[in-house]
């Protein structure tokens, strides 16, 4: 089984958690070495509450749930995902979409589907899935 993206999922948790980490700068946001299978919380602080769905050792959905958009610490979090899987395109448009109008956006960028969804108080919801 290849570790990089699947016909259904994102990669192997290892090579998610890799690719995140290798550009991610904020110790505290970095992904831990290994999780279980299921949905696990990986940081629920202020500023980030990130979840993983992991199904036999493969990543099948992250979710970001910020409060700060606009924030520093948002970005660098995306980025990770952004730069690591190599999926740099237009998710930065679908950002504004979402976050000027308070509403819901998507676009895919290699395969993988990037959803955004911005509350009227500025909550943004981004989820990462396989575009199937």
């Amino acid at each position: 089984m290849s570790q990089q993206l699947g016909e259904h999922d994102l990669g192997t948790y290892e090579y998610v958690s890799d690719a995140y980490n290798n550009n991610m700068r904020i110790q505290e946001y970095k992904l831990p070495t290994t999780l279980a299978d299921g949905e696990q919380t990986v940081f629920n602080t202020d500023v980030i509450k990130m979840t993983i769905i992991i199904k036999d050792q493969r990543v099948t959905k992250v979710t970001i749930v910020t409060p700060e958009p606009a924030s520093s610490t948002y970005m660098q979090v995306f980025e990770g995902f952004e730069f690591g899987l190599d999926a740099l395109g237009t998710w930065i448009n679908t950002y504004h979409r979402s976050t000027s109008t308070h509403g819901k956006a998507s676009d895919v960028v290699n395969g993988i589907l990037a959803s955004y969804d911005t509350t009227p108080d500025n909550v943004l919801t981004v989820s990462l899935t396989r575009a199937d």
